[in-house]
């Protein structure tokens, strides 16, 4: 079967503003580290880039109103009628190319949910994907577009079985808000809290309703969470209920923020215990839409994001450079040159007191939520 990545040198050169912490161009590092570690190689492999999604298929999800706003902010011109949608602000700036952007990123996420309608394809990575704060009607969080959003209602239309995994640090409130009420979508964020973070919401209690009800779960862990405790509440609730669920299809939202250096949150996670939730993610997964999400240290975000693709496709990073000065193509050597981290492990006070809050949402949800799927 087919593995793909979506990729686009003229998107990985987009950029919000000289000062806006999110970057397109981890793409740009992502890519060149799959060339170093010889993972874009393989005869299986095979590199695409985004078709610009068609206009009216924005409408899977968001309102005709904010795709016409949209629209006018193309030109890079602000307008005060673009703030009712949280366009214009310093989360959500106005660039030129806004609007051709926001097609291209959407395009790519849907052209990979598409793909895997069929029998040759079982992974496709979108890394400048997975924007999951953007709502119906507005901008938010960076995400001008809810390309997951659309990609999943897509799916659903389909006749497919989809279950969403989320572990950007940030929780992905767009996406839990447009499926709260179905039982055909499972929705899974694993984010520091909402009591330290934006955008303030996923805490345990956040189940779903109506038909949904038992279909949001949200693991919200304490701020300095390590490793161990991550992979211990992930290890706990995830696998059971995607296991009972038996999805068709898994997007995963693999942003690289929860790494403990990054400058936007508050998480100690480190190469391994990403790896390990990777590895589980792919387990679980019969087909998978990977997306880049968050990381606002774009040198450990592209790292983590090549662990990521080298896990779903099943190879073996090999450093073509070693034993060469490194750091040549990617910044300070500090940064480049080894996929993997140092153990990183929390002790003290803060360890027991993230490890309890993790217990604690552990047994809530084992309570709460495993009985909506026959778990005991």
């Amino acid at each position: 079967m087919t593995d793909v990545l979506i990729y686009s040198p003229d998107l990985a050169r987009a950029e919000y503003s000289a000062s806006h912490p999110f970057k397109p161009l981890r793409a740009k590092l992502f890519f060149e580290l799959l060339h170093r570690f010889h993972l874009i190689h393989a005869e299986n492999l095979k590199i695409v880039e985004p078709i610009p999604i068609e206009e009216e298929l924005l409408c899977l999800f968001h309102d005709r109103r904010y795709i016409e706003i949209l629209k006018q902010a193309e030109s890079g011109e602000f307008t005060m009628d673009m703030l009712w949608a949280e366009l214009g602000t310093g989360d959500n700036p106005i660039f030129k190319g806004l609007f051709n952007f926001v097609l291209n990123v959407a395009g790519g996420t849907y052209q990979g949910g598409r793909m895997l309608l069929g029998d040759d394809v079982r992974v496709v990575f979108n890394p400048i994907g997975g924007l999951h704060h953007a709502g119906k009607d507005h901008a938010e969080g960076f995400c001008h577009v809810n390309d997951i959003a659309i990609a999943i209602t897509d799916l659903l239309n389909q006749g497919k079985r989809v279950c969403y995994i989320d572990i950007d640090a940030h929780h992905g409130n767009g996406v839990q808000d447009a499926f709260y009420s179905t039982d055909n979508v499972l929705t899974i964020s694993l984010h520091e809290s909402g009591e330290t973070l934006y955008p303030g919401t996923g805490f345990e209690k956040e189940i779903g309703e109506d038909d949904g009800l038992g279909f949001t779960v949200n693991i919200p862990f304490r701020a300095g969470t390590d490793d161990e405790v991550y992979t211990f509440a992930y290890d706990a609730i995830v696998p059971p209920i995607v296991e009972k669920f038996s999805p068709d299809i898994v997007l995963a939202q693999v942003g690289g923020d929860a790494h403990k250096d990054d400058p936007l949150a508050n998480l100690n996670l480190t190469s391994h215990g990403y790896r390990h939730v990777v590895e589980s993610i792919n387990r679980l997964s019969p087909k998978v839409l990977a997306l880049g999400g968050g990381g606002y240290n774009v040198f450990k975000t592209a790292a983590l994001w090549t662990i990521a693709w080298s896990v779903f496709c099943g190879l073996e990073p090999v450093d073509q450079y070693a034993g060469l000065v490194g750091g040549m193509m990617f910044g300070p050597e500090s940064e480049a040159g080894n996929l993997n981290d140092e153990p990183f492990v929390l002790d003290g006070p803060e360890k027991e007191a993230c490890l309890e809050q993790a217990k604690r949402v552990v047994a809530y949800l084992q309570k709460k939520v495993f009985p909506f799927h026959g778990l005991t």
